[in-house]
C-alpha cells in the first residue's frame, strides 16, 4: 500500500501542484487582464476629458462667433434706423422748403377791384355752362374793357366781366 500511496500522492500532489500553478497563472493573467483594462480606462476617460474640452472649445467659440454677430446686427440696424431719420428730417425739411408762400392777386382800375380767384371761377362758370371741361386755360386780362378773355384747351375762347 505505500508503494500505492506513493503513486496516488504523487498522482495527486502532481496534479494538484498543476492546479496550483494553473491558478497562479491565472491570477497572474486576471491581474495583468485588469491592469490593462485599468489602463484603457484612464485612456478612455483622457479621451473623453479631452473631446469635452474640445467641444467645450468649439461651443465657446461658436458662442463668441454669434455675439460678434449679434453686434455687428445691431450696428448695421442702428445704421439704418439713423439713415432713415436722417431720410425723414431731410424729407420733412425739404417739405416745409418746398411749401410755397400763399399768394393772392388782385386787379384794380378806376377805384374797382377784384382778385384772381373770383376771375378764375367766373371763367370755370362759363365754360361749364357750355359743357367744356378744360385742362388748359389761358386768361388775358384787359381791365380798360373791364373784361377777361380767356382760352380754353387752345380751342374754346370766351369772355367774363372783369368787376
Amino acid at each position: 500500500m505505500a508503494n500505492n500511496e506513493k503513486k496516488d500522492g504523487n498522482v495527486f500532489g502532481g496534479a494538484v501542484k498543476t492546479a496550483e500553478v494553473k491558478a497562479a497563472e491565472a491570477k497572474t493573467t486576471v491581474k495583468k487582464t485588469a491592469k490593462k483594462a485599468a489602463a484603457k480606462t484612464e485612456t478612455a476617460k483622457k479621451a473623453v476629458e479631452t473631446a469635452a474640452a474640445k467641444a467645450e472649445t468649439k461651443v465657446e467659440a461658436k458662442v463668441e462667433e454669434a455675439k460678434e454677430t449679434v453686434k455687428e446686427a445691431a450696428k448695421t440696424t442702428t445704421k439704418k434706423v439713423a439713415a432713415k431719420k436722417t431720410a425723414v428730417r431731410t424729407t420733412a425739411k425739404k417739405a416745409v422748403a418746398k411749401k410755397e408762400a400763399k399768394t393772392e392777386t388782385f386787379i384794380q382800375y378806376n377805384d374797382e377791384q377784384t382778385d384772381m380767384d373770383a376771375v378764375l371761377k367766373r371763367v370755370e362758370a362759363d365754360l361749364k355752362a357750355q359743357k367744356v371741361a378744360a385742362k388748359d386755360i389761358k386768361l388775358y386780362i384787359k381791365p380798360q374793357d373791364g373784361a377777361c378773355y380767356y382760352v380754353a384747351d387752345g380751342k374754346v375762347a370766351g369772355r367774363v366781366d372783369l368787376f
